[in-house]
């Protein structure tokens, strides 16, 4: 029976993305029978020349594992396999381009890294606790390139407060925007705008008259122009002192907005609009603005909410009895992007989109116009009062019926509805008597309603900190600080943000506040909270986020319907001044 060969050398596992691997493998035989190689298995490229295996890996074969076989033969017909593995280091690379969007399509616009920066940066968790900071430079396609990272999680550090615990290889934290990149004007000039709009439908009171462009931003004009009763032209002169840089804009959307009221239904729908392209303004000069309205083609929705279920999503999201304060709702066309979402995804008020229906409470709403911006979670500073959405929260299930509004917009762009439930928390401050309020955003945008409009997604589920309730107050010995939960019992999200807020005064000397001072992005159930202090309070906002797009280690901020979040927020935590601290590195 023929010998079998035995393995005398060990293979090497070291490896580095675009750095060649050598192994030589050597082996013997009892019956001194001369031994040849062949190699079994390996990953794409790999070679075998003699007994020398080598290798370049590359960067889609980095910081992952890849299988190696050579087996040994002897001349007398004897074998034996050796396996190995090896997970190189390798590079992680971030592409941050910001696609601006117009007529013709995008304009794809790549972001500046700042030389010298401490970011962006991989951050590699080690057995004691600390993380190794893991700089990198510009590659030549424009990417950011972290070089020899090894395999595993890292924070991936993007900003000077945002973090993403990612194990792969290539981070696309761009973004989609409608309107072009924003240029500012310095020293500010005065321009001035000579309106002539006419096409009114009759204007009842409450009526008002919108000029926008397609920017990201409402443009900076002192409109909404509530309207005369029975006005059916415009004429104003109005002079603004601005930085805009007036002549990157070259197209204006002049809307009337009616004030309806239809069954238990108060709001704005769309009227006559005109789109006025090919415009040529000068700064510091007068500008004639002449349109003529036009009425807008009849569409409706059959609008009804489960105001019972949204108020059910906010009965346990902090450790004192919460529920909304809020609501606000927008049917909305966005122009230009026939599959995604553009950011801000909270703010439909504003430039990037344009809208149809709107509530707003009666009797008064005029006094009740606002944008969206407040759809999102914030911190409201101690004796402040809390903004709140004009319109009260839906707590009980309503049906509006059939709503009718205009839509002038090409069948391509997309029609949108956002809802948005805010709700308050209020948080007593450890050792003190004062009360600090949390606002917290339950959103989602969707496709135009086809059946009731229910929530897509809950917060998390039984959160916790290290092994313990998040909703009780603690002292913590330890900066070392777990959270933990459950996924949401509706939806599926594509993962979660956690954000701290520390106790502390702003840098321009105002009172003691929560200050926002990280974000981290994680598609699991846990974190490890890194740079906590000893001595200081923090309070842990926790969000699930869902999209039809989105993943949280590879594309977090490139986004389509449906898109959501739901947060929680946590008790104050006071982490003691002699709490023992991990080692950051």
């Amino acid at each position: 029976m023929p010998t079998t060969p035995q393995f005398t050398s060990t293979p090497a596992t070291a490896a580095e993305e675009g750095v060649g691997y050598t192994y030589q493998v050597t082996a013997s035989s009892s019956d001194m029978s001369a031994v040849t190689f062949a190699l079994s298995s390996a990953p794409m490229g790999a070679t075998l020349a003699g007994n020398t295996v080598s290798w370049t890996p590359t960067h889609q074969e980095s910081r992952v594992a890849n299988a190696f076989a050579v087996t040994a033969m002897t001349a007398a017909g004897g074998s034996a396999t050796q396996t190995w593995s090896v997970t190189p280091n390798g590079n992680i690379n971030i592409t941050d381009v910001v696609s601006y969007w117009g007529p013709s399509g995008a304009n794809n616009v790549p972001r500046i890294w700042l030389p010298g920066a401490l970011y962006p940066a991989a951050l590699v968790p080690q057995p004691d606790g600390s993380l190794t900071r893991l700089l990198g430079a510009v590659n030549p396609d424009g990417s950011f390139g972290i070089p020899n990272v090894p395999a595993g999680y890292v924070w991936l550090q993007v900003g000077p407060s945002a973090y993403f615990w990612v194990a792969t290889s290539d981070f696309d934290f761009g973004e989609d925007i409608i309107g072009a990149p924003e240029t500012a004007l310095n020293p500010p000039l005065a321009t001035t705008f000579n309106y002539s709009i006419s096409g009114l439908q009759p204007a009842q009171p409450g009526d008002y008259l919108s000029v926008r462009s397609e920017g990201e931003d409402l443009l900076q004009l002192p409109f909404p122009f509530f309207l005369s009763n029975g006005a059916t032209s415009v004429n104003a002169v109005i002079p603004v002192s601005s930085v805009i840089d007036w002549s990157k804009i070259d197209t204006l959307f002049i809307s009337q907005y009616l004030a309806t009221t239809s069954g238990t239904f108060s709001g704005f729908a769309l009227g006559p609009t005109q789109t006025l392209t090919g415009l040529s303004l000068t700064n510091g000069a007068t500008n004639n603005i002449t349109a003529t309205l036009s009425p807008s083609p009849s569409a409706s929705v059959s609008l009804s909410i489960k105001g019972t279920q949204w108020a059910s999503t906010a009965a346990s999201i902090g450790p004192s009895a919460s529920g909304p304060n809020s609501s606000n709702y927008f049917l909305f066309a966005q122009p230009y992007l026939t599959d995604r979402l553009s950011g801000p995804f909270y703010a439909v008020g504003n430039g990037p989109s344009f809208s149809l229906l709107r509530p707003a409470p009666p009797p008064s709403p005029i006094s009740t116009f606002s944008v969206f911006g407040l759809c999102g979670n914030s911190v409201t500073p101690a004796g402040f009062p809390s903004p709140t959405f004009p319109l009260p929260p839906i707590v009980t299930d309503v049906d509006y019926g059939a709503l009718s509004y205009g839509d002038p917009f090409p069948s391509t762009w997309q029609r949108l509805f956002q809802y948005c439930q805010v709700s308050e928390v209020s948080l007593p401050r450890p050792n003190s008597s004062v009360t600090d309020t949390f606002l917290l955003s339950d959103r989602q945008i969707t496709a135009t309603p086809g059946g009731p409009v229910v929530p897509i997604l809950s917060p998390v589920q039984n959160p916790m900190i290290n092994g313990a309730s998040i909703f009780q107050t603690a002292t913590l010995n330890t900066t070392s600080v777990n959270l933990s939960w459950s996924a949401p019992a509706i939806g599926q999200p594509y993962g979660y943000y956690v954000t701290v807020y520390q106790l502390g005064t702003q840098l321009n000397g105002g009172t003691e506040q929560y200050i926002g001072v990280a974000r981290f992005g994680t598609a699991k159930t846990s974190i490890q909270v890194p740079f906590l202090s000893a001595g200081n309070t923090y309070v842990f906002l926790i969000t699930s986020e869902t999209d039809g797009v989105a993943k949280m280690e590879t594309n977090p901020l490139r986004a389509k319907i449906p898109n959501g979040e739901a947060g929680v927020v946590s008790a104050p935590m006071v982490i003691a001044a002699g709490a023992t601290a991990a080692v950051k590195r």
